[in-house]
């Protein structure tokens, strides 16, 4: 008697896609420096867009198309 069972394993579960891999529709410019960010400074990372434009931040902000 074999100790392996006789169904076959289920396939692994698809990977999500990392966020750093996912492109954010918006690109933020920073108008009026705030927290770590300066005048100036492009953001580009998904995660901080999102962070950003749903925080109280989100006037220092220019936000354009990428």
């Amino acid at each position: 008697m074999s100790d392996t069972p006789d169904t076959a394993p289920a396939a692994p579960a698809p990977t999500p896609v990392a966020a750093s891999n996912a492109k954010s529709p918006y690109a933020l410019t920073v108008k009026f420096a705030f927290a770590d960010y300066t005048v100036g400074q492009l953001i580009t990372d998904p995660a901080e867009v999102a962070a950003v434009l749903a925080g109280e931040s989100a006037a220092n902000v220019l936000k354009r198309s990428a």
